[in-house]
Parts: structure tokens; sequence; C-alpha cells
């Protein structure tokens, strides 16, 4: 049975999963484990980017590509339906006849795919995704009975525009699955704060972590605080996000929407 939430208060989980090379039955059993923790009460769950495979795995995309639906929706479809929550499953090299792109699948409490966004903005410094991936196009916003999201993907924070377009539509929350490097540290939770304060949103932004990456995962409030955030531990990461909070705040100080 669907759990009752009310709407104005959302408690979220953020999987901070760490990269390895185990096989892929072992990567869905680590996910389950922390699927664990979750709290009973989680109204989303979120995933890092490129979980499955790893971001840096560049000559495995399209062995590891697949279709959306498919294998690894099948599994996260179970998990939302079984949690009786959201859930944003970080992304998959999704494979689309002869194109693949980086994709972050969005279910709903009952299990289904409601949405997908396709990363728009690919990394070509130190990286190989731009000359494996195309580019998604569309504005990545989902109205859901949880409040309307936005979802960007990890480099998609260094363009404000995707995130004031997301606003301008109505987005109060952004969810950013990520593969960030523990190269960029302090520009990882430069950028989370901007893009919560300028767009007057909160910010879920989760990072995977081992194997060169950040870890920090965190969520920021529209003031730029942050509610709550790891270090670089294998963990999940709780926070509950006051949407009445946010309305009444951008209700009194428009700022957001006069880009």
């Amino acid at each position: 049975m669907a759990k009752t939430r009310q709407k104005e208060r959302l408690n979220v989980a953020l999987l901070q999963l760490m990269a390895s090379d185990e096989t892929y039955a072992d990567r869905l059993h680590r996910v389950k484990r922390l699927l664990s923790k979750c709290s009973s009460d989680v109204d989303m769950v979120v995933l890092p980017e490129l979980w499955r495979c790893g971001y840096a795995n560049f000559s495995l995309y399209k062995e590891r590509s697949e279709t959306l639906p498919g294998e690894t929706s099948v599994f996260l479809s179970r998990q939302a339906r079984e949690l009786s929550s959201y859930l944003v499953g970080g992304t998959i090299i999704e494979r689309d006849e002869d194109r693949y792109f980086n994709t972050a699948p969005l279910f709903d409490r009952q299990g289904d795919l409601i949405g997908k966004y396709r990363k728009a903005h690919l990394l070509s410094y130190h990286s190989a995704e731009r000359d494996l991936l195309s580019r998604g196009s569309a504005t990545p916003t989902f109205a859901t009975p949880i409040g309307k999201l936005g979802i960007a993907v990890c480099y998609d924070l260094r363009f404000p525009q995707v995130f004031s377009n997301m606003a301008a539509v109505g987005a109060e929350v952004f969810v950013v699955p990520a593969a960030w490097p523990i190269t960029r540290m302090e520009a990882w939770t430069a950028l989370c704060r901007a893009r919560a304060v300028e767009n007057q949103a909160y910010i879920i932004a989760c990072d995977g972590t081992g194997g060169g990456l950040l870890g920090r995962s965190m969520v920021v409030d529209p003031w730029g605080v942050t509610v709550a955030s790891l270090g670089g531990e294998e963990d999940v990461l709780h926070a509950t996000i006051d949407l009445e909070r946010l309305r009444e705040y951008r209700e009194d100080f428009t700022a957001w929407r006069e880009h």
C-alpha cells in the first residue's frame, strides 16, 4: 500500500556509493545493502552518476550500455516499489539505436518510470565522455506529488542557465547525481551553494566516493546553508526538505524569477 505523505516536508536519502570494479551482481547487492539503511519514511532516494559501470571506464561504456527500460531500470523500479519512494537512479549509459546517452531515470512510488534526463553538458577535459556519448537537450523538470523536481548531472553544475531554466518553469528541488573528482572539492561546494542561492531552491547532490571521486554528498537549502553532508566514506545521507518554507521564501523574495 502506498504511503501517505505531507507534501510540505520531504525525507530524502542519498546513497554515496564506493567506486568499485566488482561484478554487476555485487554492485546490485551493494546498492541493496545501502537501501536497507534508508529510513522507513523516505520520500526520495538518489544514487550517483554511472554507479553501475564507473564514470572513468570509458572503454566499457558501450559494452555496459542498456536500453531504458532495461536490466538496471527493472532493478531500480523494484527498489522504488519496495520502499514506496520516488527514486532518481543515478545515471546509466542508455543505448538508443546507434547513439548512447548518460541518462538519469526517475521512478515513482509504484516503481513506474515517469521520466528521464539525458545529460546535456558532456565533459571533454581529461574525459572521453564527449567523444562517446550524445547530448541531451530537454529542460529536465518533472511535476510530482512531492514537488516540482529538476534533474541535472555532474558537469551541468557549471552551467547556471541549466538551473535558471528549470526554476523558470517551477522547479523547487534540483537533484544532481554526480561523479565529481576529489581534485575539485572547492568547486563542488561552491557550485552546489551557488545554484541553490541563485534559484532559491534545494540542491540534492549525490556523488560517488573512492577511486578518485570526492564523496561529500550534500543537501543545500535555498539560503545556501548545508542541511546535511557526508565526508569521503560510503554511507547513506538522510535529510529533510521543507518545501513550505521554500515556497514562502520564494513568494516573499522573488529574485529567483527575475533572471
